[in-house]
């Protein structure tokens, strides 16, 4: 496994055999290490000043396919442990605090999101798609349902594909792209997060990634991406919870009336096949009295 030492010892050792682009190249690894795997091979080039078929040559002479692969190599050193590992702290710090901290600053850049331009386009798509599939893997599995859950309160034609049927065959072969397909997964990211994602921007259906700022990828397959700050890997989730009743706010901020007569009626067919505990909730009536939606209202009080 490559790691960012490895790298910037073997540039300087082949530095005098490197082509006035090369260095170029190098140059470039060596001073921005740690961007790189937010980089892809146009972006490199563009950077350097140099063809993006000069940059995947000199790859294959330090001994690697390509950008890509290169930046696999630099992920980790081999062990994935150092990803389950909380960050070290001073030992007088207390860790409630910290933790306390820590959620502060992701909320505070999830809510930096709304309004830009990825989200308005994330939130275009939820809106606008003739049907919304959502998946989500290994441990963040219940988040995907429970964005899924979210979702089809707000517009008809949501659903969540599990993948039990090992093909996906509703969301890859049923979806158009008149559709969106939305994948969410973090870190250490399972296999099949990449390889759907893949097979839905192959096959043209719009695709809504939310991830964490690992992802490096992500952006290469689709415009449509979220990206929360990544944790250490005993996750708190409350980031993305926090992101998905955000999109539900928007959206109910954009189409109004049309989603309040969808909650209306969903709470009606709530209390006439399962019912609540307690009080009915009363909402406005058209002559602009108020109703209940649990039926029968409760008798006054004499005198």
């Amino acid at each position: 496994m490559t790691t960012p030492k490895d790298l910037q010892q073997l540039l300087k050792d082949r530095w005098d055999s490197f082509t006035a682009s090369e260095q170029k190249i190098a140059h470039y690894l060596l001073h921005h290490i740690r961007d790189l795997p937010f980089e892809t091979a146009a972006s490199l080039s563009k950077r350097v000043g140099v063809s993006p078929m000069t940059v995947g040559r000199f790859l294959r002479t330090l001994g690697y396919d390509g950008l890509n692969e290169l930046k696999e190599e630099l992920r980790g050193d081999g062990s994935w442990r150092h990803l389950y590992k909380e960050p070290e702290q001073p030992k007088d710090t207390d860790t409630v605090a910290a933790h306390l901290q820590a959620e502060i600053r992701a909320l505070t850049e999830v809510h930096a999101l709304v309004g830009s331009k990825e989200w308005k386009s994330v939130l275009k798509l939820l809106m606008t798609a003739d049907r919304v599939s959502v998946a989500s893997f290994q441990h963040a599995a219940f988040l995907g349902e429970g964005l899924t859950k979210t979702l089809e309160q707000l517009r008809p034609h949501v659903s969540f594909h599990s993948g039990i049927d090992g093909a996906y065959i509703d969301m890859l072969l049923d979806t158009t792209r008149n559709s969106c397909v939305v994948l969410i997964d973090m870190r250490r990211y399972f296999k099949q997060f990449r390889v759907i994602a893949e097979e839905v921007a192959t096959r043209g259906i719009p695709l809504v990634m939310i991830t964490d700022t690992d992802c490096y990828w992500a952006r290469d397959l689709t415009p449509h991406v979220l990206m929360i700050p990544p944790s250490w890997v005993w996750h708190s989730y409350s980031a993305y919870i926090t992101l998905f009743s955000l999109l539900a706010t928007s959206f109910v901020q954009e189409t109004g009336e049309d989603v309040m007569e969808r909650l209306g009626d969903i709470n009606q067919l709530r209390q006439k096949l399962v019912g609540y505990l307690g009080a009915g909730v009363r909402e406005p009536s058209a002559g602009g009295g108020s109703r209940a939606d649990t039926g029968k209202r409760k008798p006054k009080k004499p005198g």
